[in-house]
């Protein structure tokens, strides 16, 4: 083995002579990058190859299992009738045509029950406003 080496050593400093001092270094730095290159590369090859898509396999079926006695019995599974208090859906009505007084009592209220004054004011201000941005 220590011939070898020294086999190695002499054949390295050979070639090392025949390139100029200012290029010794990056020669060396190159040739420890592709012995380093190269021992990756091997152990890389000498793994075992395993297939990428062995995840993705598809699973094996279910098993299908025998008949047992212990399933729900066929009566048991159904679906009870809706409660009787649920009410009818009213799909639509009547548009009416007419209103008396009583059927929109609810939702009128009477502008002038507290005064005009407030309103007058109200209405003043506005056409101020609207009046000043006009150009």
């Amino acid at each position: 083995m220590a011939g070898l080496l020294a086999r190695a050593q002499l054949a390295v400093d050979e070639k090392m002579e025949k390139v100029p001092p200012r290029a010794r270094k990056p020669v060396l730095v190159l040739a420890v990058l592709a012995l380093v290159a190269l021992l990756v590369a091997l152990i890389v090859a000498s793994l075992p190859e395993r297939d990428p898509y062995a995840d993705w396999a598809i699973p094996p079926p279910v098993m299908q299992l025998p008949p047992q006695q212990d399933l729900i019995p066929p009566e048991e599974l159904f679906l009870p009738d809706e409660p009787d208090f649920v009410p009818g859906v009213m799909l639509g009505r009547e548009q009416r045509t007419e209103w008396t007084a009583e059927d929109a009592q609810p939702w009128w209220q009477n502008p002038l029950a507290d005064g005009e004054e407030q309103w007058r004011t109200r209405i003043e201000r506005m056409v101020d406003e609207i009046m000043e941005s006009v150009p």
